[in-house]
């Protein structure tokens, strides 16, 4: 039986167009975001899936909402999905929190798995326990039902880098190296308990020739 995951990050943020670490910070969708969202409704259209997660964070939800909310299920909400926590730099623009760190941010850019927490936030340890129970426990849930299955998690930059790191089975010290863009589709197949990653930080839907392929389309039907 194969289980195909859809890892989607959510759309701009009120943080990303302001460089800010939002972390646990609950900031909304921007317009942009908005829009990135529905150009990815619109590519996932004719795409089944069985089930459907996501952060509880309102820019997770609200990216879920639109690309999934009109298919008549429920999109099953989750803490565990949320971005790192980032303590007392969220809210913060890199510059900022390189200014009043100094050596100890590049220490942590540098070697970010390293124990040490980010005051009052998270470690990536503590990230990817978090993480990954959640998304084994619902690896596991389908697993059960025997058959094939696609399942679609909207959720954050960080958490998603995790992720993929464990499907490689990469050192989480690497998770800055992988790029997500908004709105970035990324799809592992996970044959028994390993994941094979066919899909990486896709966003050609948010480009100009994606539409106009679309309505290409149209005229020839």
């Amino acid at each position: 039986m194969t289980i195909k995951l859809i890892l989607i990050r959510h759309g701009e943020s009120d943080g990303n167009a302001q460089r800010k670490f939002s972390g646990f910070q609950d900031v909304k969708l921007t317009e942009k975001g908005i829009w990135q969202a529905k150009r990815l409704a619109r590519r996932l259209e004719g795409v089944q899936v069985d089930a459907f997660y996501c952060s509880d964070l309102k820019r997770a939800r609200h990216t879920a909402e639109i690309i999934f909310g009109d298919r008549g299920e429920d999109i099953v909400v989750s803490p565990n999905l949320r971005e790192i926590n980032f303590g007392i730099w969220e809210g913060m623009t890199f510059e900022e929190i390189k200014s009043r760190e100094g050596a100890k941010f590049t220490s942590w850019m540098e070697n970010p798995d390293e124990k040490s927490i980010i005051p009052q936030g998270e470690s990536l340890a503590i990230l990817n326990e978090r993480v990954m129970t959640e998304v084994n426990r619902i690896l596991q849930e389908h697993r059960n039902e025997e058959k094939d299955k696609t399942i679609a998690i909207v959720c954050h930059g960080g958490a998603i880098r995790i992720i993929l790191c464990n499907a490689l089975n990469l050192e989480l010290k690497n998770l800055w190296f992988i790029e997500q863009n908004s709105t970035a589709l990324n799809i592992i197949d996970y044959y028994d308990n390993r994941g094979f990653i066919s899909l990486l930080n896709d966003t050609s839907h948010l480009e100009d020739w994606w539409e106009s392929g679309l309505i290409q389309e149209k005229r020839d039907e």
